[in-house]
């Protein structure tokens, strides 16, 4: 059976120990890890053992890395889960971790649709809502749901994009044109775009 003959704690991360199996460098594990599974030197440990040993260690710097990963804003369960797969864990680690994410309701892709329309919905329509919602992973049904706008207040909202874009403009075809092309692309649909337009068509000779 494979034997503990070193363990050395890292001269850069003093949290973490290099650990030799039978002389020879086999893994670094969390000094946490090894006090909790009593590994010590001298000791035989199964594979099994070594195995349990990576998985309790990786899970754990795994969360820590995750957590500081959503200090940087709300994530969806797809960015996390792509975010752990990068730094190349395994996909029992990355289970765990998600799993415990969603516990402590640090990962909830319905909070995060409702929060990111919220934030957006000022300045977007609801078709690319909607798009931008399922390139993050939210699910497309979750994502139609919660991309729903209040109508008038859409219609509100586009009007007030319209006239920033129009600021300073020459009212004719072709800047409307673009106008048009500018609100479709901000995800407004075209009956909310056909009210706007004819509001400046009437202020021009063309």
């Amino acid at each position: 059976m494979p034997k503990i003959t070193d363990m050395q704690i890292q001269k850069n991360n003093k949290t973490r120990a290099n650990v030799y199996i039978d002389g020879e460098f086999s893994m670094a594990l969390e000094m946490l890890t090894v006090m909790k599974l009593g590994l010590k030197i001298g000791q035989e440990v199964s594979q099994e053992r070594l195995a349990e040993a990576v998985f309790d260690s990786e899970k754990s710097v795994a969360f820590e890395k995750a957590v500081a990963y959503l200090g940087r804003g709300m994530k969806t369960v797809k960015q996390m889960r792509d975010y752990l797969n990068k730094k190349a864990y395994s996909p029992e680690v990355v289970d765990y971790v998600i799993g415990r994410l969603k516990e402590y309701r640090y990962l909830d892709d319905v909070a995060y649709a409702k929060l990111y329309v919220e934030h957006n919905s000022a300045t977007k329509g609801e078709r690319r809502l909607k798009q931008e919602l399922v390139n993050k992973g939210i699910a497309v049904q979750l994502a139609e749901e919660h991309s729903q706008l209040d109508s008038e207040q859409a219609l509100t909202d586009a009007e007030r994009l319209a006239e920033k874009y129009m600021r300073n403009k020459p009212q004719d075809v072709k800047t409307l044109q673009k106008l048009q092309r500018y609100l479709l692309s901000r995800g407004y649909g075209y009956d909310i775009v056909n009210n706007i337009i004819p509001n400046y068509k009437l202020n021009t000779d063309d």
